[in-house]
């Protein structure tokens, strides 16, 4: 996703998916250029690998862009290549049933996680396929890249700043000028009744296509993010994956 004009600061360069200082809330793509430098964006591997990182992250917590057009700009201004829907089951309005408090009311018990779920030093806990490489960008933000490289999921949290709507339209106006970048809808909603963005999009890196999903939504002050980026040719699958991630993330 890279965008063909120099970005404004806060956003990455899609052209040459190298991020530039993405705003604090946003990562657009996945980790095309993350992986060039290993910022702290997104996952992949040397050659191939890199080429999938095409982060895209959201403003959401401020973080994930690497190179293309919306990487740096969503997560950190980093982001990943790929870039699941936010959605059930691939909508990012999807409610999950899972709890977000840390104890249960008028106990000291500690909150239960849904099954297969750990806890990540960003506040959150989530459950993520087995077998996927793990790359930690922060102590906030933590990638997964599938063994294939056809899929990378992101989940990050910082402090919320703003709107996250205006916040994303401002990346969405920088992403446009990306290589092939094509917005589907980028769109206000609820996640688990709290307030929540989509960010859905397409993008071209280094001649292959990948989809983009984001979520981002604010829970008592601080913003999180459950992103994903993928190749086309795997999207049942990917969107399957991603639904099921996105329902077991839990704030702490």
């Amino acid at each position: 996703m890279a965008t063909p004009g120099p970005p404004p600061a806060g956003t990455a360069n899609p052209a040459t998916h190298e991020p530039s200082s993405p705003p604090p809330d946003i990562s657009l793509v996945r980790s095309e250029a993350l992986t060039q430098r290993r910022p702290g964006s997104a996952l992949a591997e040397p050659s191939r690998s890199k080429r999938r990182r095409i982060a895209v992250g959201v403003a959401l917590g401020a973080v994930v862009v690497s190179g293309a057009v919306v990487a740096g700009v969503l997560l950190n201004g980093g982001g990943s290549p790929g870039g699941a829907k936010a959605g059930s089951g691939a909508s990012a309005s999807a409610s999950a049933s899972v709890s977000s408090s840390p104890t249960v009311e008028g106990t000291s018990r500690p909150q239960s996680l849904p099954p297969g779920a750990h806890r990540e030093a960003g506040g959150f806990a989530w459950a993520t396929p087995k077998g996927w490489k793990r790359d930690v960008k922060t102590g906030a933000e933590v990638h997964y890249t599938a063994p294939d490289g056809t899929q990378e999921l992101a989940a990050k949290s910082s402090l919320a700043r703003g709107d996250l709507m205006d916040s994303w339209e401002q990346s969405e106006q920088d992403a446009r000028q990306g290589a092939d970048y094509r917005k589907i809808r980028l769109e206000r909603t609820t996640f688990r009744d709290h307030p929540a963005v989509v960010w859905e999009y397409s993008f071209t890196l280094q001649g292959e296509p990948w989809h983009a999903r984001l979520l981002g939504f604010t829970v008592d002050g601080k913003s999180y993010q459950i992103n994903t980026w993928y190749r086309p040719e795997a999207e049942e699958r990917a969107l399957e994956t991603y639904g099921q991630v996105r329902d077991s993330f839990t704030v702490l």
